[in-house]
């Protein structure tokens, strides 16, 4: 069985509970308490068993994609080096795969948010002909029964077999403990330590809350700050000028319009949280900017005219100085948690 690791970092610095007793993760300085569902309590064994599930090649069709292949742990749990990841026989993705760097924390997934919690979540590549390709979940809880190990482990988890429900718990379970945040932002902002980011950072953080109004959607509060309303803008990031027709609108990603049917969510997608963005480049839901500078500038212009542009997105009228202030700000929010984490759940030959 692959290997886990559950480090004082992430876990009560109690001893581990065991044989399915719930195991409480505490939460980083700048992040609250992580909300755990009445119905799927975390405990080791569920943990161990969604990290198994995440890195297993064969829960795809033809037994070649994993979750880890799109959301590659060293990469931020994204994908640094293609804009849309390329799934089943080659095909091509529609959206940037998001980082699951404190995914737990986020309701709804997915750009769109077309679902509602992590354990819904997880069926979501499994089942897309662009990603996983399986055609069904009976397909893949009939694959999973073939292997004695999985057998094993669904027991040891859930005393019940694989079920549909049973693996969107585990791999829900292990997303869950991949929680990264005790920023030097953090130290500085939450733990009054202030030479924990230099001035120039200071100086960012100041034009993010005042000038730039990044705060407006990247929001954090006097305890916690998750940098993101867990709502639905318009960039116009995407856009293809004004007029559609209806062959056209079968052809492009029209954002949170493709879930709710209503027109003035058309090119809406969910604002990311900022934590870890410097580890999670490309950005935005196309992948189509590939710096934190790009990325401001994109905001300093105004982001792009569209029928449905948010009021909110205004030319910012940024200096140089400026733009690099607010770089050297977003920079501060990278946990030095991260490589350890992923040095612990890497599958170990």
């Amino acid at each position: 069985m692959i290997a886990l690791w559950l480090f004082g970092l992430l876990l009560s610095t109690t001893p581990l509970p065991a044989n399915g007793q719930p195991v409480v993760i505490e939460p980083q300085l700048g992040l609250p308490q992580l909300t755990i569902p009445d119905n799927n309590p975390l405990t080791t064994e569920k943990i161990a068993l969604g990290q198994m599930l995440f890195f297993d090649r064969r829960l795809s069709a033809d037994n070649t994609l994993s979750c880890a292949m799109c959301h590659i742990p060293d990469q931020g749990f994204s994908n640094n080096f293609i804009t849309i990841p390329v799934g089943y026989q080659r095909r091509k993705g529609r959206r940037n795969a998001p980082t699951l760097l404190n995914v737990g924390y986020l309701t709804p997934l997915f750009h769109d948010g077309r679902a509602k919690t992590l354990e819904e979540q997880a069926w979501g590549p499994l089942l897309n002909h662009r990603e996983m390709a399986n055609p069904s979940p009976d397909a893949v809880i009939a694959k999973i029964n073939q292997i004695p190990q999985y057998r094993q482990a669904f027991n040891d988890a859930f005393k019940a077999p694989p079920s549909k429900t049973t693996l969107g718990q585990a791999i829900a379970s292990f997303e869950r403990t991949l929680i990264a945040a005790d920023s030097p932002f953090d130290r500085w902002y939450y733990g009054h330590q202030e030479k924990a980011i230099n001035q120039m950072a200071k100086k960012g953080f100041s034009l993010f809350s005042g000038k730039a109004n990044c705060i407006r959607c990247h929001t954090l509060n006097q305890e916690t700050a998750l940098l993101t309303d867990q709502h639905f803008h318009n960039t116009g990031i995407g856009t293809r000028g004004h007029k559609t027709n209806v062959l056209d609108l079968k052809k492009r990603d029209l954002g949170r319009f493709e879930i709710t049917g209503n027109p003035t969510d058309r090119g809406r997608y969910k604002t990311p949280t900022l934590r870890n963005i410097a580890l999670t480049k490309p950005y935005m839901h196309n992948g189509r900017v590939n710096s934190l500078e790009q990325v401001i500038h994109f905001y300093n212009n105004g982001g792009i005219a569209n029928p449905q542009l948010s009021p909110l997105i205004q030319p910012l009228h940024l200096s140089k100085d400026e733009i690099n202030q607010l770089t050297a700000f977003l920079k501060t929010l990278s946990s030095p948690h991260v490589a350890a984490l992923i040095e612990n759940i890497q599958p170990k030959n």
